[in-house]
């Protein structure tokens, strides 16, 4: 609670013209007496209860979207009491990657602006306003905490409180077709189709068919082939897990502690997202990993591959709350990650740069069965060293995200 420069002198005023009007047997003395112990009684009242039952909610429409697409705010304001609020002000924090239609933010941090509100609230009133806001990119973000503070008529006497942050708005990162991110669009990471079909899941059974010269005979299906009196072999469908891992690195350089280079970060993010949804628009299991922070979740993204709308949603969401600071480099997570995918998972690397201990967890990748693709958002001068039988391209730079093919 905050008072006014005036809040504690108003019933020693009063007392002051009481006697005055008492020593001076001075009516209007007594009645100016009366109306400044009536003005300090009003400034005890808000002072004491302004704020009681009073209660400032927000929320967003949906707590999901995609940059740019508009998302309803709601604002809500309630009063039950019967002591009216003439003076009411809410200052919320909000990210400044977040635009509000129509209102102005002040600033308060490179971060951070305040959206100031004023209402007036009768009792037991309940006002509500809308505002539309627009995310410019994806992210984690939380309104507040916010200020509210309520006032006497007079303005002498002041009360404060504070309101916890909101929910969580997740901002999804673009998903863009792969032309649009400098791939082709014709199978930018090899021939995935005839791989899957060269690696059958012995647990996915799909029915049986007649036998041909050539069938292994482990594959024959004995129950099938006495009943029908002709040898019958199993048909089996491709492994389910096979498909696409991603691996984004989230260093801008060699060791973390050099800087962040923002928009190669933001590139990588976009084009891990992208390529997450050509593989589920394709059916293609796809997993994804990533070295940053996760707002909420830890340290590490690792999403091992799978199919299906529950992974797409997932990445998304890992990715919009990635952010930069974790110690553990990409290589390291992926000696830890890649010998536990199935032998003919594609392996796409996005990163900045391409370092010596990078190189050789994606040269050891290749070797191991797991055909590579690095694709690299850095500026042309940084070099890319030679890495035989891994698929390169090079995007971003200062074209933005169009590139070209380094190597096949």
């Amino acid at each position: 609670m905050r008072l006014g420069s005036g809040s504690g002198l108003q019933w020693l005023g009063a007392a002051a013209l009481l006697l005055a009007a008492l020593w001076l047997s001075s009516g209007l003395l007594l009645l100016a007496a009366g109306l400044v112990a009536l003005v300090a009684g009003v400034v005890a009242l808000w002072r004491r209860f302004g704020l009681s039952r009073l209660t400032y909610e927000r929320h967003f429409q949906q707590n999901r979207c995609f940059p740019g697409e508009p998302v309803t705010l709601t604002v809500t304001v309630t009063n039950r009491k019967v002591l009216p609020l003439t003076y009411l002000v809410v200052e919320e924090s909000v990210p400044v990657a977040l635009e509000v239609e129509s209102r102005r933010l002040h600033f308060q941090s490179r971060a951070r602006g305040r959206l100031r509100m004023r209402f007036s609230l009768g009792w037991y009133q309940r006002v509500e306003r809308r505002f539309t806001v627009r995310a410019a990119r994806r992210g984690a973000y939380r309104l507040g905490p916010a200020v509210v503070a309520a006032g006497d008529p007079f303005g002498w006497a002041e009360q404060r409180m504070e309101v916890a942050p909101s929910d969580l708005l997740i901002v999804y990162p673009r998903v863009v077709p792969l032309e649009e991110v400098g791939l082709p669009a014709q199978r930018p990471f090899g021939d995935l189709a005839s791989r899957d079909r060269l690696f059958a899941d012995p647990l996915r059974f799909a029915g049986v068919r007649e036998y041909r010269p050539g069938d292994p005979l482990n594959q024959v299906h004995w129950k099938a082939t006495a009943a029908t009196g002709e040898l019958q072999v199993r048909l089996l469908d491709p492994s389910a897990s096979l498909g696409l891992a991603v691996f984004l690195n989230t260093w801008s350089y060699e060791r973390f502690w050099e800087g962040d280079d923002a928009d190669a970060l933001e590139a990588g993010v976009t084009l891990a997202a992208s390529i997450v949804g050509w593989a589920h628009e394709h059916a293609l299991p796809v997993g994804l990993y990533a070295n940053g922070l996760v707002y909420g979740w830890g340290f590490s993204l690792r999403l091992p591959p799978a199919r299906g709308d529950g992974v797409l949603v997932q990445a998304l969401e890992g990715l919009a709350r990635l952010q930069t600071g974790s110690p553990q480099p990409l290589w390291e997570l992926m000696a830890a990650e890649v010998p536990a995918l199935p032998y003919g998972t594609s392996l796409v690397v996005i990163t900045r740069q391409v370092g010596v201990d990078l190189a050789g967890a994606v040269l050891r990748a290749q070797r191991s069965g797991r055909p590579v693709t690095l694709v690299v958002t850095g500026p042309e001068a940084e070099p890319v060293p030679e890495l035989p039988g891994v698929r390169v391209y090079r995007v971003g730079g200062e074209e933005g995200l169009h590139g070209a093919v380094l190597a096949e």
